[in-house]
């Protein structure tokens, strides 16, 4: 499918145009494969935060940040987190669900890594956890500045914040978990 629109797009526009150089380095399989499957996962996402944020507010639950600055005695942090901070605890529910979501799909449909031994899928798998959660605490830290910092909606700044993570995770995805191996790699595993 991606290489008939490929070919008509290449009607279009002349291969060796600059939107016809566009298209042929940025419209291939895997990129609109990973495109395809970050705006499902950040659905997954968005669903599942929604889902835990309204869970929370049912059953008065302000948050593990809250409840650890009242331990603690910081009034001031508190007062500044007045709102709560549930949304933290529901978009780090919501990154766990996303991110299993999102290693099957990419290691499966987007980089075709057909590999489940052992070795292959525990390096894969680890290395995908590793770099989504670095992608996780720049959510997190742009969620706070966005939602408690500059009083944005909370569902608006998960779309934003979710498009710079896209960004990210395909970056990690593409360089460090998915490589490409030679072929005689690839067939010994």
């Amino acid at each position: 499918m991606i290489d008939k629109i490929r070919e008509l797009l290449f009607r279009i526009f002349r291969k060796d145009s600059f939107i016809g150089k566009l298209i042929d380095k940025f419209f291939t399989r895997e990129i609109v494969s990973y495109i395809f499957f970050g705006v499902l996962t950040t659905a997954v996402n968005l669903i599942a935060f929604y889902i835990f944020k309204k869970l929370f507010i049912a059953i008065g639950w302000t948050g593990i940040l809250n409840t650890l600055l009242s331990s603690a005695g910081w009034e001031k942090a508190l007062a500044f987190l007045s709102d709560g901070s549930d949304y933290l605890d529901a978009n780090t529910i919501a990154w766990v669900i996303g991110v299993i979501f999102a290693f099957f799909t990419n290691k499966l449909f987007v980089f075709e890594s057909k590999s489940w031994s052992p070795s292959v899928a525990g390096k894969e798998l680890l290395g995908f956890v590793g770099a989504r959660i670095l992608s996780f605490f720049a959510e997190s830290f742009l969620m706070f500045v966005l939602v408690t910092v500059l009083s944005q909606n909370e569902i608006l700044a998960k779309i934003l914040v979710g498009i710079v993570v896209i960004v990210m995770n395909y970056v990690f995805s593409k360089l460090f978990i998915f490589k490409k191996k030679n072929t005689e790699d690839a067939k010994g595993e």
